[in-house]
């Protein structure tokens, strides 16, 4: 009998952030795959160590890169290395930072093997936005305001054009070179939201420096930065 997988999002970084569920299928789990990228730290790793000790680990690659064809490559490697592993029966949970619906590598990797067949599911888990809004202390979207997710890497030029609440995900890159428009729009940013070493910025003003890759900015609407 072949064994199930799961994208288990393991939410922003607070380990107490851990759903109740992500936990018992981490538990449940013979295998606990993982997201390789070069970064000399796991972060989904050290976020739920104290729940997988002793499990089997995979690393799978999933490098920083946008080149469609060899990101194609890397992801029908890591669904093949966990076919295999599904096909011997065992039940395989692949931990992704957030929620896997949001900007998550592990859906390509679910993708291929929902195709190919294999029983998947995906176990939510809080998303960086929501966890930077708890560490700035305000909402992100009230009455009848929308609320807009960019990836700033990719289209974060394209966020003065939308109404609504902005979150600018992913955003460290391109910070600096936009901090005094952003600023002029009230934009906060937190950076690492959730970890031990998370920096909260409710001015943009204050950032002095280039932000890490996990820098997230939040843009009020209009109705909201006239209320400041």
């Amino acid at each position: 009998m072949r064994g199930k997988f799961y994208a288990v999002g393991v939410g922003p970084g607070d380990p107490e952030l851990l759903t109740v569920k992500a936990i018992r299928i981490m538990e449940e789990s013979d295998v606990i795959a993982l997201p390789r990228s070069g970064a000399s730290e796991n972060i989904a790793l050290k976020i739920t160590r104290n729940y997988i000790e002793g499990k089997a680990l995979l690393e799978c690659d999933m490098p920083m890169i946008k080149d469609q064809e060899e990101l194609n490559r890397y992801h029908d490697r890591s669904a093949a290395e966990i076919a295999a592993l599904l096909d011997e029966g065992k039940t395989v949970a692949f931990l992704t930072l957030g929620d896997p619906s949001i900007y998550s590598t592990v859906m390509y990797v679910h993708r291929r093997l929902t195709r190919m067949g294999y029983d998947t599911a995906i176990v939510p888990g809080i998303p960086s936005f929501c966890g930077a809004a708890a560490s700035l202390n305000t909402s992100l979207c009230e009455r009848d305001e929308m609320l807009h997710v960019i990836p700033a890497t990719y289209k974060g030029d394209q966020a003065s054009q939308l109404a609504g609440t902005r979150v600018l995900m992913k955003s460290g890159k391109t910070i600096m070179k936009l901090k005094e428009q952003l600023a002029a729009q009230s934009a906060m940013m937190v950076e690492c939201a959730t970890m031990e070493h998370e920096k909260v910025y409710h001015d943009l003003n204050q950032l002095e420096e280039q932000s890490s890759y996990f820098s997230l900015i939040v843009i009020p609407s209009e109705d909201r930065q006239k209320e400041k």
